[in-house]
């Protein structure tokens, strides 16, 4: 039963992957998946970093994916101290045994605009430009047809599949738009929303027409201090795509261990949970520029008889090449904690 299981799993996953767009726990690491607005959004001038996903290893050829992305934030005298930001991304997904490769390349610019003369809050445009291409190697699929009962295995019997082409390049579109509140006392907010694929791009292998589902995102986050050395980072998330609904909801708890005027320590560990799928567990540190998380997702959906649980990890490493290198509120900083 164990193998039929297996088999059923991964029969699953490899149709839903056809379906849905990578995906990361850590969605809050790579930004600019998550909305094109977020380019040049930071504490900083320049932000560059890597996200690594590996999932259901421990059951078979893993599902795994990697991203890339690089941005930063200017200030042309045309716009008259407003900012823009632009950024590029490149991320690669390889659906285990199934064949399936993604490759995903996105040139995202934004237009930043504060609302208030005190510059606390923030709107920002932002527009994705950019393409996937996908291949596909047809005899690394099982499908029902080809199951053999009698020996709970995939056997030999051609599936019947045809496909036109086994190779995809298409041009994707995205927009987004987010707004960013911080206050003095260090408490910050930040709301977005923006929808992928817009265009619609055809991602048909068997020559007919099948679009690329659009994708709604909304999601947000903040920074509350709770003292002066524990913040609660919260965060949420909620996109739809091709009648697929992904919740995340969680939090990041911050400690604070640097000196506030020297350098910037932080631990941090976190708790989120994917609404009927998976639990993420997060730690990591910050140390001035630098800053490296690891995740790991505990499966709770249905599928956990084939998966005993087992999720995915992953692990994030970004730079930002901040404007303050150490703490976020300079204006409450005492030189006097240089001594301490």
């Amino acid at each position: 039963m164990s193998k039929i299981k297996i088999s059923i799993l991964f029969f699953f996953v490899s149709l839903y992957s056809l379906a849905q767009d990578i995906h990361f726990s850590q969605y809050n690491d790579l930004p600019l998946a998550l909305n094109p607005s977020l380019a040049g959004n930071m504490d900083g001038t320049m932000r560059t970093g890597t996200l690594y996903r590996n999932q259901w290893n421990s059951v078979s050829v893993p599902f795994e994916s990697i991203a890339l992305y690089t941005d930063f934030k200017s200030s042309p005298e045309f716009l008259r101290d407003q900012n823009i930001g632009l950024g590029i991304q490149i991320l690669n997904d390889q659906s285990g045994n199934g064949g399936l490769n993604e490759n995903v390349f996105n040139f995202c610019g934004s237009y930043h605009y504060f609302l208030t003369q005190k510059e606390n809050q923030l709107f920002t445009a932002g527009l994705s430009l950019g393409g996937f291409q996908k291949s596909i190697d047809i005899n690394k699929l099982n499908f029902e047809n080809q199951f053999q009962f009698e020996t709970a295995n995939f056997g030999s019997i051609s599936s019947n599949e045809i496909l036109e082409n086994n190779f995809l390049i298409n041009f994707d579109l995205g927009l987004g738009a987010s707004w960013t509140y911080y206050s003095e006392n260090g408490h910050q907010a930040l709301v977005g929303f923006s929808i992928s694929h817009l265009n619609r791009s055809n991602s048909s292998f068997y020559g007919n027409k099948a679009p690329t589902s659009r994708k709604y995102t909304f999601h947000s986050s903040g920074i509350y201090p709770i003292n002066k050395k524990v913040d609660l980072d919260p965060s949420f998330l909620l996109s739809r795509q091709n009648k697929n609904t992904n919740t995340v909801i969680g939090a990041d708890l911050i400690y604070y261990l640097g000196r506030k005027t020297v350098e910037k320590i932080d631990l941090k560990i976190g708790l989120y949970a994917r609404l009927g799928d998976a639990l993420n567990f997060t730690i990591g540190m910050n140390h001035d520029n630098w800053s490296i998380d690891l995740g790991y997702d505990l499966n709770v959906s249905g599928l956990t008889s084939a998966s005993q649980t087992r999720g995915a990890f992953e692990i994030s490493i970004s730079f930002v090449n901040r404007i303050f290198k150490g703490a976020k509120n300079m204006k409450y900083i005492i030189p006097g904690d240089r001594l301490l």
